[in-house]
């Protein structure tokens, strides 16, 4: 993972740099953070099985390569490469197995807010909620809880672009695949896999692909922004 390196305090605040984290038990995390939430990207080794635990933030996490056995409360998921999502709500003990002989990369989010409740659905897990076409030609695939909205979205090649814009959602971010220019107010940063952006409600922001490939991103809205009437 590359990390930012003679950025202005201000850019920073938006595209942090990355701290390392390597515990006694073999996984490396890269961490970035703003405010009250922190992004996590973990390197897993084969077989490492990661103890119950609990902490006062909510987390959220995804596999974004390889799989893991995921347990939440009383609750155990087979969870493969961004086709699920976990809440582990503050205080719900959570630990993961990774089942397999290579390493696995997985992305946890880590938020603790006065004013916000943590709601999970009772399994504490997510499916996919919707697929779409956010614009020509970008794809995106949404999982949805109340307080939360995770969007996978494939920026293509050529020009793909998300123009400028802000809104009352506070927006997160991560790159996983390929590259593209992540604009946040003046500032603008390449996004290459483990880059992660962290953008303020009404802050401008916008997004462009100039390669000649697609690039994949995770992006996370509090509160959602495009699923807000989602029924339960």
């Amino acid at each position: 993972m590359e990390t930012i390196s003679h950025a202005s305090n201000t850019e920073q605040t938006y595209f942090p740099e990355a701290i390392l984290k390597e515990w006694d038990n073999g996984i490396r995390q890269y961490s970035t953070r703003r405010g009250s939430t922190e992004i996590l990207i973990s390197y897993i080794p084969p077989g490492l099985h990661m103890d119950l635990h609990a902490h006062e933030e909510a987390q959220l996490g995804m596999v974004i390569s390889g799989e893991l056995i995921m347990q939440v409360g009383e609750h155990q998921r087979h969870m493969k490469a961004l086709d699920s999502a976990y809440i582990a709500p503050p205080f719900v003990p959570h630990g993961a197995v990774n089942p397999t002989d290579q390493e696995v990369i997985a992305i946890d989010v880590k938020r603790l807010k006065d004013d916000e409740v943590y709601t999970a659905p009772d399994d504490y897990f997510l499916d996919v909620y919707r697929t779409r076409d956010l614009l020509p030609g970008m794809e995106v695939t949404f999982f949805v809880e109340d307080w939360i909205e995770i969007m996978l979205a494939d920026i293509p090649g050529n020009g793909g672009a998300m123009p400028e814009h802000k809104h009352r959602n506070e927006q997160l971010g991560i790159c996983i695949g390929g590259g593209y220019e992540m604009t946040i107010e003046e500032y603008t940063r390449t996004m290459e896999f483990g880059v992660t952006y962290f953008c303020e409600a009404r802050e401008k922001h916008s997004a462009i692909n100039t390669s000649d490939h697609h690039s994949r991103s995770i992006n996370i809205f509090m509160p959602p922004r495009y699923n807000k009437n989602k029924n339960r």
